[in-house]
Formats: C-alpha cells, sequence, structure tokens
C-alpha cells in the first residue's frame, strides 16, 4: 500500500524581525478590525514594524508528500499552509512567499501573506502548536492548535494529505469549553498569485456578489450600472478577471447550492479549487488590492520580490464578514474543506472532490476533465452525465 510522508525539517528564509509588543494592556473596545471589534486584551499587541534589519532565519517545518503534491506547514509564522505544489506541473497553486516580512494587518498586528491561514475565532489571528499523525490507511496529518485566550475557546484544523490523491483536506475541530455561548468566525484564506491573467470562478448560478455587511451588491461576473464599495462600475467590466478590479476590494458570492470555487492562471494554465458542503460552509470570496498605488505600497510592505496576491476565502457556518456563527456552552463542531490543483482545463463549470470539468457545446464533442484521484474512471463517469 503506497503511503502519504510527513517530516520535520529545517527551512532557512530571509526574515524582517518583529518589533518587541507592546507591554500595556489594550483594552481598545472600539478598536476595529476587518470590520468587527478588534480588541486584543489579554493578548499583546505588536504596534510597529521592523526594515532595517533583514536577515536569513532558521524556520521549522512540516513537510507533507505523495504522488502528486508538496505541501509545507509553517507553525512558527501563525499555523498555515506555507506552500503546495502540484509535481505533475511544478505549480504552486498557493501565493508562496520567499521572504517573511510582517506587516500590521493582523488581530494582534503582525501579519504574514502567503499560503492558506486559518481565521478563527476571527480574522487574521495565528496559531502555533502542532502535532503529527500517521494513519493506518496510509493518510499522514499535520494538527495546527490554538487556544483562544479571549473567549476560551479551543480551534484545532488536521492538513490531511492521503495517498494517491491530489486534494488537500483541512479537518476542522471549534470547541467552546465554557459555560456561557460564544460567537465565532471560520474563513480559510488562501492566497493566490494573482496577477492580470488571473481569474476567480464561482458557481454558474452566482449572479451577484454582496460586499461587506451585504448592504452593497453589484452583478457577476460582469458588473456594471452601479458604484460599488465606492467604486465607480458604471461602466460594464468581467470582475471575475483580477485585472478588471482596480482599487481594493472583496467580492462574497450570493448564495450558491454547489460546493465549488476557485481560480485560474490562464497565463501558466494552472488554478485551484476549494470544495465544500456548502450547507456547512456556503462562503465564497475574493478579496483584492487591485491596481493603483495603494496595492503597490502593500505590495512593498507585504513581500521584496513575489509580487501581487489575491485572497480566496471559505467561510464555514457564515457567507459574509463579519457575520459570526455561535458556538453553545460546551459545544464542538466538525466540518472539512478541500483544495486541490487543476491544469490546462480553463475555467471548471462544475467540480467535486472527484474531478474539476468543463461542459461543451454539441458542436465540440471534445471533454475535458482534472481528476483528484488516480481512477480516471471517475472522470470519465462524470463527464457523461448531464448538469444543469
Amino acid at each position: 500500500m503506497n503511503k502519504a510522508s510527513i517530516r520535520v525539517e529545517s527551512l532557512v528564509i530571509p526574515t524582517y524581525p518583529e518589533p518587541a509588543k507592546e507591554e500595556m494592556p489594550l483594552f481598545a473596545e472600539y478598536r476595529v478590525h476587518q470590520r468587527s471589534t478588534g480588541r486584543p486584551y489579554p493578548n499583546k499587541a505588536t504596534l510597529d514594524v521592523d526594515r532595517q534589519h533583514r536577515q536569513d532565519k532558521t524556520y521549522t517545518v512540516v513537510h507533507m508528500e505523495n504522488e502528486y503534491l508538496d505541501v509545507l506547514i509553517m507553525p512558527e509564522i501563525g499555523g498555515k499552509i506555507y506552500a503546495a505544489k502540484d509535481k505533475t506541473t511544478g505549480y504552486d497553486f498557493f501565493y508562496r512567499q520567499h521572504v517573511v516580512k510582517p506587516g500590521l494587518i493582523g488581530a494582534f498586528g503582525s501579519w504574514v501573506s502567503g499560503g492558506v491561514e486559518f481565521n478563527w475565532p476571527f480574522h487574521h489571528r495565528p496559531s502555533s502548536d502542532y502535532a503529527l499523525e500517521a494513519c493506518e490507511d496510509g493518510s499522514v496529518v499535520c494538527w495546527l492548535s490554538e487556544h483562544d485566550p479571549i473567549d476560551r475557546m479551543k480551534g484545532m484544523v488536521g492538513v490531511v494529505l492521503r495517498p494517491g490523491a491530489t486534494y488537500l483536506e483541512t479537518r476542522v475541530k471549534l470547541c467552546n469549553r465554557t459555560e456561557t455561548t460564544k460567537s465565532f468566525l471560520w474563513w480559510e484564506n488562501a492566497a493566490a498569485p494573482g496577477n492580470e491573467q488571473y481569474q476567480i470562478f464561482f458557481p454558474k448560478d452566482v449572479t451577484y456578489v454582496n460586499f461587506h455587511y451585504l448592504d452593497l451588491h453589484t452583478s457577476y461576473p460582469i458588473a456594471g450600472d452601479t458604484t460599488y464599495n465606492g467604486i465607480d462600475m458604471k461602466t460594464a467590466r468581467d470582475i471575475s478577471m483580477h485585472k478588471n478590479t482596480h482599487d481594493a476590494t472583496s467580492y462574497f458570492a450570493c448564495a450558491s447550492k454547489y460546493d465549488f470555487f476557485g481560480g485560474y492562471d490562464h497565463g501558466k494554465q494552472c488554478g485551484v479549487v476549494h470544495i465544500a458542503d456548502h450547507h456547512i460552509s456556503p462562503g465564497k470570496k475574493m478579496f483584492t488590492w487591485g491596481y493603483n498605488q495603494l496595492s503597490k505600497n502593500w505590495e512593498n510592505t507585504l513581500t521584496d520580490t513575489d509580487g501581487q496576491y489575491a485572497e480566496l476565502m471559505a467561510g464555514s457556518y457564515t457567507d459574509n464578514q463579519p457575520n459570526f456563527s455561535w458556538l453553545e456552552p460546551y459545544e464542538t463542531k466538525e466540518f472539512s474543506q478541500y483544495w486541490y490543483p487543476i491544469s490546462k482545463i480553463g475555467i471548471p463549470d462544475y467540480a467535486n472532490l472527484r474531478c474539476a470539468a468543463i461542459r461543451f457545446s454539441l458542436s465540440q464533442p471534445k471533454r475535458s476533465a482534472r481528476c483528484t484521484s488516480r481512477c480516471a474512471q471517475t472522470a470519465r463517469y462524470f463527464l457523461q452525465q448531464r448538469w444543469r
């Protein structure tokens, strides 16, 4: 039986050090963070950056690998998936940083872009503890864990890699360890290597998108005849194309009955698909810094040489920010999300955990699909079916 591998290694990355945290308690009750209350206490916050002392630093990384995927996880920079490569194409389907350059975006100050971060119990929060697990079926798991000092809750995510599969599972457990009801958000934030040829795709039943608070809307994929988040969109444009949004903004998909979304780089003919049960994980979002002076400033703030990125965010128990959900006293919620790379098929019309595929017209008899396992019969069966 084939097995996926997991091992602990070291990786040297050029790093801008984090300044000392503020020692005085910050009772900032009305501090706004990602449009929700950003009170840090009892956590300590970093209030400055250091751009003068870049140096090489050795990090502990968890290296997971099977026949198709090569994955790095870094507990020390927020407990995130640092990089994930499709071994069949050499494509990093998440944005890979080659420098650790914190910016003041996180709930407690320092935040590093790239990879996949797990936002819990609200936006841009770090996790650090980790444990490794090898399963009888040959799969491996890297568990990342965080205790929340603010509400005394516990959050865990297991990054699962199976033998013979080209998808990653993120297996989540959220625990309210207290006797009172607590609010929470869960968004998986995947950075994508954005450029002018990158395109976000939502299911075909997504005909409009929302802004934060659900108070602004515009049609999708062709936006027009409106002002959205202060952006004049009266001239029609295809906002699924990354190049057509010049100002920083977010697009939250309207309710969809399908379980997928993702992004595709037409220049490299590669992309990424996200899969999750839409009854549990309805949130489908794209954030972009856009193409203006602000985007250039943030690019310089967060990286040295790796350029632009966009964020593909997947919400569980929420479809907008900051629409919090609830954990009852001593309640635990468990769910999974999935990510996998695609290549040379363009924008998929439909995707599930077995394959992503394009539907052609009757005048085009060819079919195209990308399997997520070694069994091509799954794709052939899928492409023989009709879907609307």
